[in-house]
């Protein structure tokens, strides 16, 4: 009897500890301890350091040697670079216009020298080659620097384009006095095209790497024109920027094709992702790598 009321007052008192702790919990006691703060997880660490000068510095310079160019300084890539509109000009105020060209004529811009001429080229129908006579635009550098370019065109009928060929070239940068030439509809007697606008941005050599690796089709070039771009060097980049996004916005007319090619010229596209606030860089203090707002 003994050991079973010992045992009940141990039962009991140990019921009056949970009592008095549920009540003190209650009664406005001690709040708990906070919950132990969540690690970052290795996605975000990654980002960070992605965003940090010190990893830009050593991407750059790691991307150097892997193209076999001159390392590139951060101080290089920060500074503004020279962008030019050489689009036809027409009426006293300078608005945009188009300046045909006809077969053998040729166009001259500070940087370009535009050709038409008439070329073979293999074509296909319904999965059939054939070679015919296509129209081809030759460009030409005139610089003696890199340069990204954008020639947009119009013809006449671009319904009879969908069957030329593809001449293999670099539709998005051409280093110094280089030539290229690409393919602009099939030909017909008396055809000709208009010139409705050239862009073009003097850029380091290494920026040219990095923008020669873009998908024009998804940049704001006309797929018509840009199909045989072929890049310098390496793979075309992988799609991780919202190319709708790009397109959505130059219909707004909030972004351009200067905004998307600045970015990368400054910016690995295998680490670094175009965003829809990025705008042609003007500030040589600016940080780099660049970063939307929070």
């Amino acid at each position: 009897m003994e050991g079973r009321s010992l045992a009940a007052a141990v039962v009991l008192a140990g019921l009056i500890v949970i009592a008095a702790g549920t009540a003190l919990l209650f009664a406005g006691g001690p709040p708990p301890a906070p919950p132990r703060p969540k690690a970052p997880s290795p996605s975000d660490v990654s980002e960070a350091l992605k965003l940090s000068a010190t990893v830009y510095r050593a991407t750059l310079e790691q991307d150097s040697h892997v193209y076999g160019v001159p390392p590139a300084r951060p101080e290089e890539m920060a500074r503004p670079f020279p962008y030019f509109d050489e689009g036809p000009r027409k009426g006293p105020d300078k608005s945009a216009g188009e300046q045909p060209i006809k077969v053998g004529g040729a166009l001259r811009t500070p940087h370009l020298k535009l050709s038409l001429l008439v070329r073979k080229e293999a074509g296909s129908i319904e999965g059939q080659t054939f070679r015919a006579d296509h129209l081809v635009l030759r460009i030409e550098n005139l610089t003696d620097r890199e340069l990204a370019y954008r020639v947009e065109t119009r013809v006449g009928d671009e319904s009879r384009c969908n069957t030329k060929g593809e001449a293999a070239h670099n539709a998005i940068v051409l280093g110094p006095h280089e030539v290229v030439h690409r393919t602009e509809c099939l030909y017909r007697k008396d055809e000709r095209i208009a010139i409705r606008s050239v862009e073009v941005m003097e850029i380091p050599t290494l920026s040219a790497f990095y923008v020669s690796r873009l998908s024009p089709g998804l940049v704001l070039y006309s797929p018509r024109t840009s199909a045989g771009h072929v890049p310098r060097k390496g793979t075309l980049c992988p799609q991780t920027f919202s190319w709708r996004e790009i397109r959505d916005g130059a219909d707004r007319g909030e972004i351009g094709w200067r905004d998307v090619i600045d970015f990368y010229a400054r910016h690995n596209c295998d680490d670094y992702v175009f965003f829809g606030g990025y705008r042609y860089r003007t500030d040589p203090a600016a940080p780099l790598p660049a970063r939307a707002a929070p």
